[in-house]
């Protein structure tokens, strides 16, 4: 492989990948990045759309929050936010309410006037709370997971806020918003580093005892790797479960047409679990929020099947047993590849992991990485 001087590989140029890349870099080590899709920003990556100029999220719907001084300062090095507070409402029998679960929509939906210290004692009471679970969430997860809400590990349903005040905003982390700049530029400064050189369109696999790329390979030094973990051994034990997105976009000839980012879509009868309209993102752009197109995207989650693009890990005892031997085969190669400048291999990001992290998370284990 004819690159430059090389003392790290980082394979995978999503948010993990490419803060890894950036503090190896400013600890004076030259690094080839190497992703396998024809651009970096994995799966917060966004394309402007020529004819309306709206940036549309990809992959979905990606807003910024933290709580981390760490995490925000080192992300304000390369892009400044705009301060975007996300809400969510939610389409339940053709009503519209607010999530998170808080007086807003207890009151609405059992037509009450509750004060916050109201609202314990008034769920207590038998068949209100199962009666909020039934309409709000158990179509929706089922429609998410492809599985009864009884069947899920209680920590996916505690992951939904529930607030006993009229406070509509989805997220309570202090720092929110979109990069003014578009989330590609997040990623294009990241990356833009005397001692990074960026290579797409090129994948990383484990072949006989060796890391190639292509028909390459690698230099002996340590690699930062973000793909899936069972990728990197080519499925030899089998494929990790995972859930799926399809999406459906639509150009409207309209100037808003749900007046929010992101509805959701409660009921199991209605296909998609909820529908953004990106423009929405970027208040602070009186071009784009005042013209009469928008762009919508329908959400449809889906079993997930190799090939497909994989979003959510899906986790039971199966899944842990079969990531728990990939880790060991991971563990047995770092044993017989250690060399000089430490571990062969560190697997981390949601795909490496086998974990959904939030945004902010994947860059402070970024930040934790042992380089």
């Amino acid at each position: 492989m004819k690159v430059m001087k090389v003392d790290a590989v980082v394979a995978g140029a999503g948010i993990w990948g490419c803060t890894v890349a950036r503090r190896l870099a400013e600890a004076g080590r030259h690094v080839l990045v190497l992703e396998k899709r024809p651009v970096v920003g994995g799966n917060v990556r966004c394309e402007v759309d020529a004819e309306t100029g709206i940036e549309v999220h990809t992959y979905g719907s990606h807003i910024f929050h933290t709580h981390i001084p760490a995490v925000w300062d080192f992300v304000n090095r390369f892009v400044t936010f705009n301060g975007y507070q996300h809400k969510v409402l939610t389409n339940y029998k053709g009503r519209i309410y607010h999530l998170p679960l808080g007086l807003t929509l207890i009151n609405k939906f059992f037509d009450v006037e509750l004060k916050p210290g109201e609202v314990k004692g008034f769920l207590e009471v038998k068949g209100r709370s199962e009666k909020l679970f039934d309409a709000f969430f158990r179509g929706y997860t089922c429609k998410q997971w492809g599985k009864s809400p009884e069947e899920i590990d209680p920590s996916i349903i505690k992951r939904v806020p529930v607030r006993s005040n009229y406070d509509t905003n989805y997220f309570t982390d202090t720092n929110q918003g979109i990069p003014l700049s578009g989330y590609n530029s997040l990623f294009d400064r990241m990356l833009d580093h005397p001692n990074i050189v960026v290579r797409c369109s090129a994948a990383l696999r484990f072949e006989d005892g060796a890391l190639k790329c292509g028909g390459d390979e690698l230099p002996s030094v340590p690699v930062y790797y973000s793909g899936p973990i069972d990728a990197l051994f080519d499925y030899r034990f089998g494929h990790l479960p995972w859930r799926t997105l399809n999406f459906e976009m639509e150009k409207l000839n309209v100037c808003d047409y749900q007046g929010t980012s992101v509805v959701n879509y409660a009921e199991a009868e209605v296909p998609y679990t909820r529908i953004h309209e990106f423009k929405h993102y970027h208040p602070e752009d009186a071009a784009v929020m005042n013209a009469p197109h928008t762009v919508i995207m329908r959400e449809y989650p889906a079993a997930w099947k190799p090939g497909d693009e994989p979003y959510y890990p899906i986790d039971t005892a199966e899944s842990r047993s079969l990531l728990d031997r990939y880790r060991e085969e991971l563990a047995k190669v770092n044993k017989s590849m250690k060399s000089g400048n430490g571990v062969r291999i560190v697997c981390g990001g949601r795909l490496g992991g086998y974990r959904y992290n939030d945004m902010d998370k994947s860059v402070e284990a970024a930040l934790k990485v042992e380089l």
